[in-house]
């Protein structure tokens, strides 16, 4: 409850008050013709201090009350008053009953102005112990309303810095631009340490509304609304550790992935550079044999044989390029770098394989019978 809170229900205390004041009566004692001059002095000062005293206890009984609009402030100013009030009843209970003992001296013991006297002491005793203890219970009441304002700000205060760490996450979250595998290792890291703070500050506003709760009636609106806030935190705290699991399995697999392409395109790089080199050796082969060479059997079946290995390897080059395109985009020069290599591989395997499919008709008609030459 907050110091601007109205401080309701304090009128209930006071019916825990005695109330009323007996007054005195003046009588002179028993059998008493005359009154000495000390006597009346005597009498006259009793008089005086049992009256002031009588009309203040009066006031603070019956008219010193706890405005019901009263701030938190402003009760602690009253009950100050309260307190200076009651000090300043013990001190005219002291004057009374000096004034008292002096008086009842002069009185007989039995006489009804004797009764009187004692009677109003006892009175006045029974009335500042009553005021003491009201007192007592507004001091309580006024702890227990700090305490409870207490609790509240620090539920404010929480509460309002567990929103601030979640509107600072979620704003990163989505402000924050990932170009790279390692931009989003930075920004799973900083997300991580952003959604933990978030974390705690949640859980410590949940603990202050649970700490405040307790000072209020747990069917009140007031209580519902802390029960609904500490609802959504958790919420919140669960959905935001959630993402983050998810980030960090996100990014595990990618990776994972990016292992496997540069594997593949190792592969590839390492597979398109010997089909190459193997194309350029059957271009070698063909290229340094005379005519009558390419005739012969021998050198037709080592022609073969180049080429077979030039179609393993290209093959084997285009396998892996498609492995690697699983991996790009189609419209990226990487992508198009592959399709192009493919059909270039492709078609010098169908130029070799024409040409050497020539040579060995060329050869087989010429010598169906086998080559003399062979």
């Amino acid at each position: 409850m907050s110091k601007s809170k109205l401080l309701l229900g304090l009128i209930i205390i006071v019916a825990l008050i005695t109330a009323g004041c007996t007054g005195t009566k003046t009588m002179v004692g028993k059998d008493q013709t005359t009154v000495s001059a000390g006597q009346t002095a005597a009498m006259n000062d009793y008089n005086k201090y049992a009256g002031q005293l009588s009309q203040e206890l009066d006031y603070l009984l019956n008219h010193y009350k706890p405005s019901s609009t009263m701030t938190l402030d402003e009760y602690s100013t009253w009950l100050d008053g309260f307190k200076d009030k009651l000090a300043l009843c013990g001190d005219m209970y002291n004057n009374t009953s000096e004034a008292a003992i002096k008086y009842l001296a002069y009185l007989n013991s039995s006489s009804p102005e004797y009764g009187n006297v004692t009677a109003n002491d006892t009175n006045y005793t029974k009335e500042i112990a009553s005021l003491n203890n009201t007192y007592a219970q507004y001091s309580n009441y006024m702890n227990t309303s700090i305490q409870e304002n207490d609790a509240l700000n620090i539920y404010k205060q929480k509460l309002n810095a567990s929103f601030a760490a979640y509107d600072d996450l979620t704003a990163y979250a989505k402000g924050t631009k990932i170009n790279s595998l390692s931009d989003y290792s930075n920004f799973i890291s900083t997300f991580g340490q952003k959604q933990s703070a978030f974390a705690s500050s949640a859980n410590d506003a949940i603990a202050a509304g649970n700490e405040y709760k307790q000072y209020l009636d747990p069917n009140s609106t007031e209580a519902k609304g802390i029960d609904d806030n500490a609802n959504a935190l958790t919420g919140q705290i669960q959905s935001t550790s959630a993402a983050y699991a998810k980030y960090q399995s996100d990014y595990a697999s990618k990776v994972q992935a990016q292992s496997a392409a540069k594997s593949a395109f190792t592969n590839y790089v390492n597979l398109m550079t010997t089909a190459v080199s193997d194309e350029k050796a059957v271009e070698a082969y063909n290229g340094t044999a005379t005519a009558m060479q390419k005739l012969n059997k021998d050198w037709i079946a080592g022609y073969k044989q180049k080429i077979d290995t030039f179609d393993a390897d290209a093959n084997s080059a285009i396998s892996a390029g498609d492995t690697c395109k699983q991996y790009l985009d189609p419209s990226s020069s990487d992508y198009q770098t592959i399709t192009t290599n493919e059909n270039n591989m492709r078609n010098a395997m169908s130029s070799q394989d024409q040409y050497y499919n020539e040579l060995d008709t060329t050869y087989n008609d010429l010598y169906p019978l086998g080559s003399l030459l062979g």
